[in-house]
């Protein structure tokens, strides 16, 4: 394991008071230098790729969100040599994820102990980041939520292939908006007719209402990725 000395860090934090708190503590740190300190994710960026630090210390809403997340990405892709380690006082789930999704090697709540921030910033360029017990809770709640969503996808995508080209019709229609009576208006079927398709179509969705059908396949994207281009 090469041993990096001394760590070179850029601060990216639009709050002053903190930045100016991490320059302070992080320069009296032998192996630690402040290679610059800015307020936005912009700024950042240009000189993260200038001056290859070690560590880029960001708060992902250095400016927004997203210009957060977009440098991130960006580091990873142009510069992944570069550490980034994001420093924040937004800790949602969405928020988390987007980090790490984008790039990020570590993820610290701005309230962390001086301890803490330096233990990570050292366990970064070694290459070897701690997976923090909150974080590793919301990757498995992510995992889960993904594997629940996959196994949705596949039950509906299999009872779409059981409709028959008419029960297909009548829920494209529904997604349509159109009432019940437009529909047999416009299909020029009986009422009966109708009803008999609609519950047939209903039971091979173990659903109740076409509206619960109808959500349930926007949701997953299905209507839009095959049920919309069937017609």
């Amino acid at each position: 394991m090469m041993i990096i000395n001394p760590i070179r860090i850029l601060i990216a934090i639009d709050t002053l008071s903190i930045r100016e708190y991490l320059n302070m503590v992080l320069s009296h740190e032998p192996d630690m230098k402040i290679v610059n300190s800015v307020g936005n994710a912009a700024l950042a960026l240009e000189q993260a790729l200038t001056l290859k630090p070690n560590v880029v210390l960001i708060d992902i809403e250095t400016g927004t969100l997203r210009a957060g997340v977009d440098t991130i990405r960006t580091l990873a892709a142009k510069a992944p040599d570069i550490r980034v380690l994001v420093f924040s006082h937004l800790t949602y789930e969405e928020t988390v994820l987007a980090a790490f999704e984008a790039g990020a090697v570590d993820y610290l709540p701005n309230n962390s102990s001086v301890i803490e921030t330096l233990a990570a910033i050292r366990a970064a360029v070694q290459e070897h980041p701690p997976i923090r017990p909150e974080i590793a809770r919301l990757i498995r709640k992510e995992f889960r939520t993904l594997r629940s969503q996959r196994a949705n996808l596949v039950a509906t995508l299999n009872t779409v292939y059981k409709l028959t080209p008419t029960e297909l019709e009548l829920l494209k229609l529904f997604a349509e908006g159109k009432t019940p009576s437009q529909i047999i208006t416009m299909r020029q079927i009986e009422a009966s007719t109708f009803r008999t398709h609609v519950g047939n179509m209903l039971k091979k969705f173990k659903a109740n209402s076409v509206g619960d059908v109808v959500y349930q396949l926007k949701h997953l994207g299905v209507f839009e990725a095959f049920i919309a281009k069937k017609h």
